[in-house]
């Protein structure tokens, strides 16, 4: 069996195997990850994910939630050039309605 090609990662630039893990994202976000982005970077955005996940205290289940995360990842990411940048703190946790006074 052949070796899957490397990617050039849109996040750092550089040649990296592609990812084999489970990529829990809807399309088009999840191909254009495995198109676009090496296992080093995404593995680096797990971590990351968790954080945001924690910090908003998002509900996974509620859409805008999701929206949040995906645009939050296509941005650490790099998929997106020019992207409005996120939008963090308490504030926004509040607007989402995942943090009370």
């Amino acid at each position: 069996m052949s070796q899957p090609e490397n990617v050039t990662c849109a996040c750092c630039g550089q040649q990296e195997e592609p990812i084999s893990a489970r990529i829990p994202f809807g399309e088009p976000t999840r191909g254009e990850i495995k198109a676009r982005v090496g296992s080093g970077c995404w593995g680096v955005w797990l971590e990351t994910q968790l954080k945001i996940i924690n910090e908003y205290r998002l509900n996974l289940g509620d859409p805008a939630s999701g929206e949040l995360l995906d645009q939050a990842c296509r941005q650490f990411l790099k998929l997106d050039e020019g992207a409005e940048v996120l939008e963090t703190g308490p504030e926004k946790a509040r607007e989402l309605g995942n943090l009370q006074d």
